[in-house]
């Protein structure tokens, strides 16, 4: 009997053990196997095949299975082991085919036809036949019976078949053409992060920290194998970190190693064998390297025939190939112990390969493998400068780090190079030691050059910390020892160094002059440089460095750069946003330049980026987390040793605790600022010091101290030529003089301020919250409207610019104003602020007043008489007492709005005889306005931004208008105007959220519509269809169940025939 010798193991599925890899989503693919002729599973070896596949006799069908062996590319034997399977599962399967094939005269193509003809008799239910291991039965015979096979099996049958190695099946293309057949390669069979994160976690119980995952996922490229192998090192070793464990030479990999070399190393044939264990010295396989390396020129076939056979071997482009990573750590050991004196060979001659094609990455790393020190050495000198440039500090410290020690204090320029690391790592004091050790060896080579570089590299250390006394001398040697040199680069670099030392102390005309002598020897015109864009910006012309700053800032997106510390155009950008008041931009940058710091590994570049970012959430208003930001920046700088850091961070945290009403703490840190400051000869940061101590006095109430300070701060910035600087000076002291009743002099200041301004295009420091000006830029406009209404305009000045300013605001038909925007919420509970304040409780005084505001409200625009008022609020008390309620009720109203007012017209309450309303272009914001406006312009957008809009709005939505009078008649039409607006909006944006996906907010927001109005079946049409792509066939039922009791207990009406409809489709 031809099946006498099978194996029981090969007719069964192996047994799962108790950690067998969970993998859903492989499970979730193999599930579509249900659903085609024939599904290939093709992977080299560990990636779980047979594990995957012994999972389906879980799946209650039929599962014939046959794991084929050596010796079964014999087709009568691979047919009668393939009969053994069936005959297993299947007791009815008759003898025919079985004796068919142990008759000599016939053949196994007959007795295949019988074996088909049986399964048409018998096999009438859905089954699967899996054939595992396929790579050892493979043969033309066997591959054209098995073929031949799934071409005819019953409907009911589906073959699976799992391999190593690609098939080269005829019929594949057209099975493939007729999606008749399911291919799960290798990507499929491996696991992701997210599931060796779940692995581990769930089935290992073994969690991973993030970074351990991403390890794993990088060095394993979810391996299913290695996967395993790790967990057992895990277990043994619980102690050592994982990185340890995928080193080469740890356990887990000796391992491994030990599996490929029996598994994979040993099946090959000696010419590819040879081939891999030569090639494995590149990092990425490309066929001239290679042919460099065996000094053979098929490199090219042998990559196409290791990629097309699937042997670990990586496509990384075209014709550019890499083998598995742990594969080529098996395959780099094997070499090496074999003949480390060849590996290192083949070494040289990838370097020798690589240097003459200018790949000098690749030709570093290969002198370095093979030990050549000393021309390692001489082509990171050579190439170091261009390496740093790029910013790929870690690649250079890389190949220093690797460099024997003797090696590195034999190079000055490469003793600079690790001063340059150093440096831009924000290690000063160990960048100076470097620097130094360059300057002695540079100096015994008696080599002027290299003593230039050394001392330019100090001075950029100085620089960075603001150190300009050492900074000074430093560079005064260097251009003293330049001289002997004929390089006008050099000159030209120490002397950009010198004019930026000059403008740290506030010399911007001394820096100006030395940048045109810098542009003199370079023989160019005027330029755009970080110093001229810094200069600009000290000296006011803003727009023009916000302009140069933003065509850099786009054209480093994504682009690879050398750290330049304080000097990054995202950290520059960030604070001259924050001096225009463009307050998410100023966030924006602040976070990228923190995330550049994080991937320099710059923590100077942090806390410059941590400063800025206070700053940007000053102007958001959010100064709790300005504080932390600057303690952060300060703490990371006295770490550094940087007092820069210092400075900024005693200037925000005197702004910051001065708008939180902490007086004693802003003057404490103005005077450590102001000390930081004038120690490093910086007036111009002793000036907006100043200028935030002057804005803190006066929000303490102590107006006349303000003044004096703002002088201070005033001559600093005159003395360092910034018109911004004192246009921002005179608004304050304007207001402090306007506070203290000095009328004339308060004016002369605005007026000196809206000439900087309106010359030097500053309009936002009026209209906008800006870092040097008011946080509320309504405090200013009774100063515009008395400059605007005064007889004998100032100096002739002509007051279009403050019409255009108040304009900006929305307040050009303002005639009066107390200095605070009136904010009044009524969607929710009714509250009313003045500016940042809310009025009290107590301050209301009558409780008519607060209702008195909600009717003039509910009917802005409108004039009521006397009459319709009492008609409405006090209708039941007689005509005297309602008028004197009334007279009462209105001063209390006037008083509770505008607690300052000292014989002026309300600014908002308009009297016209007997009648009064809301005055017509005041300064009044109402969320309900607001709420429609947003609306109406959503509605004109396309989706994107009319989706934005809409949420917006809706956000506005916190309640029905005027909760608190809702039995008030004269409330009703306005509020369900609104509730109309909002369900209809509500509607059109959970509609967006279900075509997005974002189911959870979709449900959310169908549960608030259905909250304001249990009939809007729309709102559980979404539900519904929401829980069935979820699955959730119970809580469909459940909506609709809702959804029918609430149309019967509201209108006494069944679901719409839509409804139903819409109800039965689902639960098809």
């Amino acid at each position: 009997m031809p099946n006498a010798g099978v194996l029981h193991a090969q007719l069964n599925p192996p047994q799962l053990r108790r950690y067998t890899l969970a993998h859903p989503r492989l499970a979730a693919l193999l599930r579509e196997a249900l659903d085609h002729r024939a599904t290939i599973v093709q992977a080299n070896t560990g990636y779980g095949k047979s594990t995957a596949l012994a999972q389906m006799a879980d799946w209650n069908l039929p599962l014939f299975w046959y794991s084929a062996g050596e010796g079964d590319t014999d087709p009568r034997q691979f047919l009668s082991h393939l009969i053994a399977a069936l005959r297993l599962r299947l007791p009815a399967f008759p003898e025919g085919p079985l004796a068919l094939l142990q008759d000599a005269d016939a053949g196994a193509p007959a007795a295949l036809d019988a074996v088909l003809h049986a399964l048409d008799e018998i096999c009438a239910n859905p089954s699967l036949l899996v054939i595992d291991d396929y790579y050892l039965a493979s043969s033309p015979e066997t591959d054209a019976l098995l073929e031949h096979l799934i071409a005819s099996v019953p409907p009911a049958l589906r073959v699976i078949v799992a391999t190593r190695y690609p098939l080269q099946w005829k019929m594949l293309v057209g099975w493939r053409a007729g999606n008749q057949v399911l291919e799960i390669k290798r990507a499929a069979l491996a696991f992701t992060p997210d599931e060796i994160a779940a692995l581990f976690r769930d089935t290992y119980n073994l969690p991973l920290a993030p970074h351990d995952v991403e390890l794993l996922a990088e060095r394993t490229e979810g391996w299913p194998i290695a996967l395993q192998l790790i967990r057992q090192e895990m277990r043994s070793n619980p102690q050592a970190p994982l990185d340890t464990l995928l080193a080469r030479g740890s356990g887990s990999l000796a391992t491994l190693f030990d599996y490929l070399a029996q598994s994979v190393l040993a099946q090959q044939l000696p010419r590819r064998r040879e081939f891999v264990l030569q090639t494995c010295a590149l990092r990425e396989l490309e066929p001239a390297a290679c042919n460099a390396i065996t000094q053979r020129d098929d490199g090219d076939a042998r990559l196409l025939e290791l990629c097309d056979s699937d042997q670990f071997v990586r496509a990384v482009g075209e014709r550019h190939y890499r083998y598995h990573h742990l594969f080529h750590d098996f395959l780099w050991e094997q070499a090496r112990r074999q003949n480390p004196s060849a590996a290192r060979d083949r070494h040289r001659r990838a370097a020798k390969f690589f240097r003459r094609a200018k790949r000098y990455d690749e030709a570093v790393y290969h002198l370095l493998q093979a030990s050549e020190f000393r021309q390692a050495a001489a082509l990171i000198q050579e190439i170091g400068e261009t390496v740093l440039r790029e910013g790929r500090l870690d690649t250079l410290a890389a190949w220093i780090d690797a460099l024997p020690p003797d090696e590195v204090a034999s190079h000055p320029f490469i003793l600079f190079m690790l001063g340059e690391l150093a440096r831009l790592r924000s290690r000063f004091d160990d960048a100076l030691a470097w620097y130094a050790q360059a300057e002695r060896a540079a100096r015994d080579a008696k080599d002027t050059s290299g003593i230039t570089r050394a001392l330019r590299g100090q001075a950029l250390v100085y620089l960075d910390t603001l150190r300009p006394a050492e900074a000074e001398k430093s560079l005064q040697e260097a251009l003293r020892l330049s001289d002997r040199l004929d390089d006008r680069a050099t000159k030209a670099r120490l002397l950009e160094m010198l004019a930026e030392n000059k403008l740290n102390i506030g010399k911007a005309e001394e820096a100006e002059r030395l940048r045109a002598q810098v542009r003199a020897l370079r023989d160019e015109g005027p330029s755009e440089d970080a110093l001229s864009v810094r200069v600009k910006i000290r000296t006011g012309r803003l727009d023009e460095a916000r302009e140069t700053l933003e065509t850099w800032a786009r054209a480093e997106s994504g682009q690879l750069h050398p750290p330049r510390g304080h000097r990054e155009t995202l950290l520059i950008l960030s604070l001259l946003y924050a001096f225009q008041g463009r307050g998410d931009s100023a966030l924006d940058t602040a976070q990228a330049s923190i995330t550049l710091g994080a991937r320099f590994h710059s923590p100077f570049i942090s806390a410059v980026g941590q400063l800025r970012l206070g700053h940007a959430y000053q102007i958001r208003g959010d100064l709790p987390q300005a504080i932390r930001c600057y303690q952060e920046a300060a703490a990371l700088g006295d770490q550094l040793a940087v007092p820069r850091t210092r400075a900024e961070a005693h200037w925000g945290l005197t702004r910051a605790y001065g708008l939180m009403g902490d007086h004693p703490a802003a003057c404490r840190e103005a005077a450590a600022g102001i000390a930081v400051a004038r120690r490093s000869g910086d007036i111009w940061v002793a000036g907006l010091v100043q200028i935030a101590l002057g804005a803190s006095h006066m929000l303490a109430g102590r107006d006349r101290d303000a003044i004096q300070t703002l002088q201070d701060g005033l001559a600093a910035f005159r003395a360092s030529g910034d018109p911004f600087g004192r246009a921002a000076t005179r608004l304050w002291l304007a207001l402090a003089c306007w506070r203290l009743r000095q009328r004339e002099r308060a004016l002369t200041h605005l007026d000196d301020a809206l000439t900087l301004a309106e010359a030097q295009h500053y309009d936002y420091l009026w209209t906008r919250r800006t870092l040097l000006g008011l946080q509320d830029p309504r405090v200013i406009v009774p100063l515009l409207l008395e400059a605007r209404q005064r007889e004998g305009k100032p100096a002739g000045r002509d007051n279009a610019y403050v019409t255009r300013l108040l304009a900006a605001m929305r307040l050009e038909q303002v005639s009066a104003h107390p200095g605070d925007q009136l904010r009044i919420q009524t969607l929710g509970a009714f509250r009313v602020w003045r500016g940042a304040a809310e009025v009290s409780e107590r301050e209301w005084q009558r409780r008519k007043a607060r209702r008195l505001l909600q009717l003039l409200v509910t009917f802005r625009g409108k004039m009521f008489q006397r009459e319709e008022i009492l008609e409405l609020l006090w209708r039941k008390e007689t005509p005297e007492q309602a008028a004197r309620d009334l007279r009462v009720t209105l001063n209390a109203l006037n008083h509770a709005l505008e607690p300052e007012r000292v014989d002026k017209d309300p600014a908002f309450i308009a009297r016209e005889g007997s009648a009064c309303g809301l005055q017509s272009g005041a300064d009044i914001w109402i969320d309900a306005d607001e709420f429609t406006h947003l609306i109406t312009r959503a509605d004109a957008e396309p989706t994107p931004t009319a989706f934005d809009l809409y949420r917006r709005a809706l956000a506005l939505y916190q309640d029905d208008y005027l909760g608190d009078a809702r039995y008030e008649d004269w409330t009703s039409a306005e509020r369900e105007r609104l509730l109309a607006l909002y369900l209809r909006t509500a509607d059109r944006v959970a509609r967006e959220l279900f075509a997005r996906g974002e189911w959870d907010e979709c449900l959310a927001l169908c549960e608030r519509i259905l909250t304001r109005d249990r009939c809007w079946e729309h709102a559980y049409h979404l539900q519904m269809r929401v829980h069935a792509q979820r699955g959730e066939r119970v809580q469909v039922r459940r909506v609709f169940d809702r959804c029918a009791a609430a149309l019967r207990q509201e209108l006494d009406l069944e679901p719409s025939p839509a409804t139903q409809d819409l109800y039965r489709q689902l639960l098809a």
